[in-house]
């Protein structure tokens, strides 16, 4: 049973590198792109980290209460150095997985304030062309409407206007 819950553990070890490397892909992904679909995969992956980090804890308490009564079951020394071993590697691993996810919500901070200030950048720049049209076409429907104007009779009247 010992051995069984020591290998679990290795098992959550293995996957969090897994995690780890999907993260890396999606950071570069997210670099190149900026699509909403890798930071939804982020969230995803923060949200399965949620639930490693519950799993873990749950098994360090069964290990815990496991140690607990270890008289009552009838484990060897041997047995209960073993148990010792797994909690180390128990509380290893939930401090990986701790650290990998704070580590994924900053990113996800991160990259949130990155898409909310490229959206900025890029409404200055349609803002400026709007600007930018917006002018000559409130001159030219200005000097272009059926009423008199004072500058309709002078002979540089539509240079006035260009300029």
């Amino acid at each position: 049973m010992l051995k069984m819950i020591y290998r679990t553990i290795f098992h959550f070890l293995e996957h969090l590198k897994i995690i780890n490397r999907i993260s890396e892909d999606l950071e570069v992904k997210i670099n190149k792109a900026m699509e909403n679909r890798y930071l939804l995969n982020l969230f995803i992956l923060e949200k399965s980290l949620v639930y490693y980090l519950n799993a873990i804890n749950s098994n360090a308490m069964v290990m815990e209460k496991i140690k607990n009564s270890a008289t009552k079951i009838g484990l060897t020394p041997e047995a209960l150095e073993f148990l010792d071993d797994i909690l180390i590697e128990n509380t290893q691993c939930y401090k990986q997985a701790e650290i990998y996810s704070n580590i994924l919500t900053g990113l996800m901070d991160a990259r949130g304030t990155i898409v909310g200030n490229n959206l900025n950048v890029l409404m200055k720049t349609l803002n400026i062309i709007t600007i930018g049209i917006m002018v000559p076409t409130f001159v030219v429907s200005a000097f272009s409407m059926n009423v008199g104007i004072p500058l309709a009779k002078h002979p540089l009247a539509f240079w006035i206007i260009w300029a």
